[in-house]
């Protein structure tokens, strides 16, 4: 029982629980701003009732009911549009905002006196107080990451030797 109780309370699973429960009420959220203010723009605008369920067609004995089918890509089509405008481009312009590509006073460069890392911009470095060049061209060699996170295709893996452990 104690395992169990350890593995409940890890960070993953709460974690894991404590999103499962926001998304849950969130969904509820934008389905019923879906259904509250876009379901009755779109009724408005094609001058029609709300629910297609009733709409079918029939092939010899069998009935097609494709107005629950229309109902439901109605409903993902307006609920996706509501979570991307609402949630997903604020949310990528303030990432953006936040962390832009290629912003060259974040981008970093080696200091020639001491090796540090400092500011591309810098005139002096923060560590040795060296006087530097700043570098104003974001294509510049002396950059340490000109774009951050790029992985450059032609790179080579670094080798790994292992050591063994004579004192065993």
């Amino acid at each position: 029982m104690n395992g169990f109780f350890k593995f409940v309370i890890r960070g993953n699973i709460v974690g894991l629980a404590v999103g499962v429960v926001i998304g849950a009420a969130f969904s509820s959220l934008v389905q019923a701003f879906v259904s509250a203010f876009l379901s009755p723009l779109i009724a408005w605008a094609t001058s029609s009732v709300r629910n297609y369920g009733s709409m079918q067609f029939s092939l010899g004995h069998s009935a097609f009911v494709y107005g629950s089918f229309i109902n439901a890509v109605i409903s993902f089509l307006l609920t996706a549009s509501a979570i991307y405008f609402l949630v997903v481009l604020p949310i990528n312009k303030i990432t953006e905002e936040l962390n832009p590509h290629h912003d060259l006073g974040k981008a970093k460069r080696a200091c020639p006196e001491c090796l540090s890392q400092i500011p591309a911009k810098a005139k002096r470095c923060s560590n040795c107080t060296a006087v530097v060049e700043p570098i104003l061209d974001e294509d510049s060699d002396a950059l340490i990451e000109p774009i951050p996170g790029e992985i450059p295709l032609s790179s080579t893996l670094p080798s790994i030797t292992l050591k063994s452990d004579s004192t065993a």
